[in-house]
């Protein structure tokens, strides 16, 4: 049974770099499972301490009270393009990650 309520990777870009509500014409983040990983995808970087790229890629911690953050940076893109054909997670083209069927949406912000 597919769980990914994307239908097609237009329906994922027009979210993010479209014009869409509900938040100035795109939504902020994406929270995701991946084969038993949460992943965020963030336009703009979550901390102040790093670079501010277009979109960000990060791994949930398992154990966050190290760190003081929840949240491990993976990946930083200037561009949805650069970002859809990055292999930072399983070195699958994170195209074919957000398209698999067993991708999970948690959340959207």
């Amino acid at each position: 049974m597919r769980k990914n309520e994307y239908t097609s990777l237009e329906e994922f870009k027009s979210q993010y770099i479209g014009e869409w509500a509900p938040s100035e014409g795109h939504w902020y983040g994406l929270e995701f499972k991946y084969k038993g990983a949460v992943y965020r995808l963030n336009t703009g970087s979550m901390y102040e301490d790093e670079e501010d790229k277009m979109f960000n890629l990060y791994l949930k911690k398992e154990d966050s009270e190290s760190a003081n953050k929840e949240y491990e940076l993976i990946g930083q893109y200037e561009s949805m393009d650069e970002l859809l054909n990055a292999r930072v997670i399983n070195n699958i083209l994170f195209r074919d990650v957000i398209m698999d069927d067993d991708t999970e949406l948690i959340g959207q912000d």
